[in-house]
């Protein structure tokens, strides 16, 4: 889950005791105002969903016709936000209702401030009050919001293309070591080192893994399986189509008959978020004493070099991972280096891509400045 930190005003707390003897908690808006959370809500008190139920209600009570408030209303109610991938908006959340984020500090701007080039220069400075990632990834939220008020007419004029990223964050090179997943599989629970083995197997991401079931594994043929299920990230539009590996079909043949869900928490049941795969890892990755650098979402590349070796292209990695060229070629070559025995025929392929980058880059069709993404002029 998700957390954000915000200090929330004028909120009425109320404790009271059940017939059952369980105590429950109530949060109201204000005195005598409407319920926005309770203690049987499947998030917590410090998530982001929290904070976000308490703003839906505040936005209604607080006039914000001819702010920047009034944009970001629009936005979060739009079919545009509602398309976007449960990930994605939640990210987006996040950055407005933060302590420093986009509604504490913009919402009550006058929407002619943005019509203002100095707006730009504004949301700059604001911008490096954060951490370089969280910076860049604040300013995309705002691009965001800016653009779609700007397309609805609801802003005369958009200043904020073209803004460079602060960080060039790239973790292609932190990957899992053949000794360091061994240590982790011998380590961890057997609930826990499928999380990664499947990962590394399949290159899913969480929110997907989290809700893999065996109906989504097909027998092609004699001695082939695939996995195939529609991926959050393309809001359920586009299919995920993964050759089932020796070694995940292992841990499929070594699940309980009855177990449908492929992965499963402590208590036998589905995780109910995706975040929790992670921390799962995470956990017993710092009580087994491995590199604290690594992450559930690092092992994906080993299952982006196995689908290299298989014969998929570049592009076709880059899509079904979520990546840049750029980042699916660096990671390709970061893991095929650290694995010599899956390095056969992977560094071949790899440097022929990168001469057509070369080539590209010469003939003036990459910019090797990265921008954030999404902030072309509309």
């Amino acid at each position: 889950m998700a957390r954000v930190r915000i200090d929330l005003k004028g909120i009425h707390r109320i404790r009271k005791r059940l017939a059952n003897g369980a105590l429950a908690e109530y949060h109201y808006a204000w005195r005598g105002g409407p319920r926005f959370w309770d203690s049987t809500k499947p998030f917590g008190k410090d998530s982001v969903e929290y904070v976000d139920a308490y703003q839906q209600i505040m936005r209604k009570r607080k006039p914000s016709e001819g702010t920047f408030q009034a944009v970001i209303n629009a936005f979060l109610e739009s079919q545009d936000f509602k398309d976007m991938a449960p990930r994605t908006q939640k990210d987006h959340r996040k950055n407005i209702v933060h302590a420093n984020g986009i509604e504490r500090t913009f919402g009550t701007a006058p929407l002619s401030a943005f019509a203002d080039p100095r707006i730009r220069g504004r949301a700059i400075d604001w911008r490096g009050t954060f951490a370089k990632g969280t910076g860049d990834n604040m300013m995309r939220t705002l691009q965001r919001i800016v653009s779609f008020g700007y397309d609805r007419r609801m802003i005369s004029a958009f200043h904020f293309a073209k803004i460079r990223k602060r960080s060039r964050s790239n973790r292609a090179e932190i990957i899992w070591l053949p000794e360091e997943v061994a240590a982790f599989e011998k380590g961890a629970p057997k609930y826990v080192s499928n999380i990664l083995v499947a990962t590394m197997e399949t290159g899913l991401r969480p929110g997907d893994l989290r809700r893999l079931t065996r109906e989504h594994i097909h027998k092609i043929s004699k001695d082939h399986w695939m996995v195939m299920m529609p991926t959050n990230k393309s809001n359920h539009k586009q299919m995920a189509a993964i050759p089932v590996t020796p070694r995940f079909r292992k841990l499929l043949d070594e699940l309980p008959a009855g177990q449908d869900t492929i992965i499963l928490s402590s208590d036998g049941e589905p995780y109910r978020n995706p975040d929790m795969l992670g921390r799962a890892v995470s956990v017993w990755r710092d009580r087994l004493g491995l590199r604290k650098q690594l992450h559930l979402y690092d092992a994906r590349g080993a299952a982006a070099t196995r689908l290299l070796a298989a014969g998929c292209s570049i592009a076709e990695i880059a899509s079904h991972m979520g990546w840049s060229i750029q980042t699916a070629h660096f990671t390709l070559q970061s893991y095929a280096k650290a694995n010599p025995t899956m390095a056969v025929g992977i560094l071949d392929k790899l440097m022929a891509h990168e001469e057509k980058l070369k080539s590209a880059a010469a003939n003036g069709e990459d910019d090797e400045d990265e921008l954030i993404e999404g902030n072309e002029t509309p």
